[in-house]
């Protein structure tokens, strides 16, 4: 008689277990530590409190999980100002935890720009970029002041860390001097930005040579590589746009006028019936 009293009491620990089990789930939640704690609400339940265990990038957080506000304190738990993170959260999926400072822990840009030069290497230009003071790995943007406009002409990837690093971004330059803006994007849309201005190595400037409209070629010709739009007059679309010596127009519709911007220039042209 007690060995089947025995029996169906470790089978009801064993039913109360699996129940339980049933109603767990996992919140994960990556950021990046500037040197705050998190704090989280853990809400309250009949049996207890919802949440049942936290990891931090695979360890377990040694904390107090039976309050209202748990604390976690990532320094103690090895992590340096800067680190990435993921936190795991089990917890009774029927009242889950709220993480109170979650956007203490977004990305955020930091970053001093050493150096920046434009340089010709066989035909091509490109930008270099000198950066140290990398909060986190996030992409740099670049823009170019054209025609009193702002257009971006590239990004490239930051890699994070304190050291110097260099990045490189091919770009169609202007003679004499460049006006540059190199920025990051935090997740609420700020930016951290540096204005340069620096001289194009090249001192003379892409003209407009011809344009070919014959039955061997159809193609507008510069001087020399250049950045170039080209739009349709009577509605302002861009058709073709890109950076070389050379366009081709065959592919833009007969007929029509059309706009070739450059160098901060630009001329019209109609596409020819031939």
């Amino acid at each position: 008689m007690c060995l089947k009293v025995i029996r169906r009491f470790f089978a009801l620990i064993i039913v109360c277990v699996s129940a339980s089990n049933l109603f767990s789930a996992e919140l994960e939640f990556n950021g990046i530590f500037y040197e705050q704690n998190a704090y989280i609400k853990n809400p309250a339940m009949q049996s207890g409190f919802s949440i049942q265990g936290i990891t931090l990038n695979g360890k377990a957080v040694n904390t107090d999980i039976n309050t209202g506000l748990v604390v976690v304190d990532f320094q103690k738990n090895g992590l340096k100002s800067g680190d990435q993170f993921t936190m795991r959260i089990k917890y009774n999926d029927a009242e889950p935890p709220i993480i109170i400072n979650r956007k203490a822990f977004a990305s955020a840009s930091t970053f001093e720009l050493v150096s920046a030069k434009i340089e010709m290497e066989n035909g091509s230009t490109n930008l270099y970029l000198t950066i140290k003071d990398e909060t986190s790995p996030m992409p740099f943007y670049i823009d170019h002041l054209r025609a009193n406009k702002w257009v971006r002409i590239g990004a490239v990837i930051g890699k994070g860390g304190k050291e110097e690093k260099q990045y490189m971004l091919p770009m169609t330059s202007l003679p004499g001097e460049n006006k540059l803006k190199i920025y990051q994007i935090n997740e609420d849309e700020t930016q951290r930005c540096r204005e340069v201005t620096l001289e194009a190595p090249q001192k003379n400037a892409v003209e407009l040579k011809k344009i070919v409209q014959n039955k061997k070629a159809k193609e507008i010709i510069f001087t020399g590589t250049t950045e170039y739009i080209i739009v349709d007059k009577e509605y302002g679309n861009t058709k073709l746009r890109g950076t070389s010596d050379k366009v081709d127009i065959s592919p833009l519709p007969k007929k029509k006028k059309y706009f070739v911007s450059y160098e901060e220039k630009f001329k019209k042209f109609k596409r020819k019936r031939k």
